[in-house]
């Protein structure tokens, strides 16, 4: 109860930062002309301004490292020791991971100001200093020693990892289609991942991703349907490569464990945003067009086109998340066989939810 306490706490407060710190960067981009304007594809009706991802990203960074610098004495405060007991001992090992969470954190930097300078440039930004942004805060992590074991060499496990954290990053920068829908998505996959880390016994990634979830949610206030900001592609590629880190910080494989499928787990949790940029890019250089241009192609949009609401085509892809998410949870201490059935009931939903999305009515015109 005491280690609950302590982790709402956490949440309350990032939830307040983020939530304070949204107005300001709403009027710094208005300063600076970083709006999106409304036309095209896109449907919101007025000038929005799109440095939301300014919030999220100060947000998270000065939550964590306030956290982390308090640590090693928080329990020596009375009203602390009051009010959450033993539950803050664990912190003084936070040095432990020192290393990896500052890697992290650079990383993640890193990611968004490749994004800021896209927004600031208004999407003029080369593609490849993007890609290569990206690359590089990857490798911070990689050099840090955060990646994948599951692959027998280590140049194997380096490619997957970087590969894994480029994927992810992008796929929630195109996620970032729709009021509320990249955010959104990561505060539910966010949310299966802490039940996996809570189960396990991983406190200290617990707040993190608490922290990381308060964030997001005091955003969300101001960016559900109708949306008064949007997060830029600083924030949803600060998002994205948060999401892909912290899935490599968690551990799956459990005592329990009699296979390796719980190393799937993080695939299918973020099934939403990996289908939908897999869609999209197919789709796209099937068109013979240029797969990083935007376009009304994504799961979203199908969903509009299907007569959903904004808000109802957000939420029905929460749902999924969740959904695909809670039954990867259960992959920790699966048998094989009951391993085989999660994984099949997981592509028995996304196959329903393809067909659902792109089976044409037949005789529609």
């Amino acid at each position: 109860m005491e280690r609950a306490l302590l982790a709402a706490a956490v949440g309350i407060v990032s939830a307040g930062l983020s939530a304070a710190l949204v107005p300001p960067s709403m009027a710094l981009a208005r300063r600076l002309g970083i709006l999106d304007r409304p036309g095209g594809r896109k449907t919101h009706e007025l000038p929005t301004p799109r440095l939301g991802g300014l919030a999220v990203f100060v947000g998270f960074v000065g939550i964590v490292a306030a956290g982390y610098a308090l640590s090693p004495s928080l329990d020596r405060l009375p009203w602390v020791h009051a009010r959450f007991g033993e539950a803050v001992l664990p912190l003084r090992e936070a040095y432990r991971v020192q290393a990896k969470l500052l890697a992290v954190l650079v990383g993640a930097a890193l990611a968004f100001g490749v994004g800021l300078a896209d927004d600031l440039r208004g999407g003029r930004f080369p593609v490849g200093l993007k890609a290569a942004g990206q690359i590089a805060a990857a490798l911070v992590l990689v050099a840090a020693d955060v990646r994948t074991s599951f692959l027998p060499f280590d140049w194997m496990n380096t490619l997957v990892t970087v590969l894994w954290l480029v994927g992810i990053t992008n796929a929630f920068n195109l996620l970032d289609n729709m009021d509320g829908l990249s955010a959104g998505v990561a505060f539910v996959a966010s949310a299966v991942l802490l039940i996996n880390a809570w189960s396990l016994g991983e406190f200290f990634i617990s707040l993190i991703l608490v922290a990381f979830m308060g964030t997001l949610l005091g955003f969300l206030f101001f960016n559900f349907n109708p949306a008064r900001v949007f997060l830029g592609d600083c924030g949803s590629l600060f998002i994205g490569f948060l999401m892909g880190s912290l899935t490599l910080l968690e551990r799956y494989v459990s005592h329990a464990s009699s296979t390796l499928f719980p190393v799937l787990m993080p695939v299918v949790v973020l099934a939403v945003p990996i289908l939908d940029t897999a869609s999209v890019v197919v789709i796209r250089l099937r068109e013979g067009r240029p797969f990083y241009v935007g376009d009304r192609r994504h799961l979203s949009h199908r969903l509009l086109d299907l007569g959903f609401s904004q808000r109802g085509a957000a939420l029905f892809l929460y749902l999924t998340t969740f959904s695909l998410g809670l039954a990867a949870a259960s992959l920790t201490d699966a048998t094989w066989g009951e391993s085989l059935l999660i994984l099949l009931q997981s592509a028995g939903f996304v196959t329903l939810v393809l067909v659902l999305l792109f089976f044409d009515r037949r005789g529609a015109a």
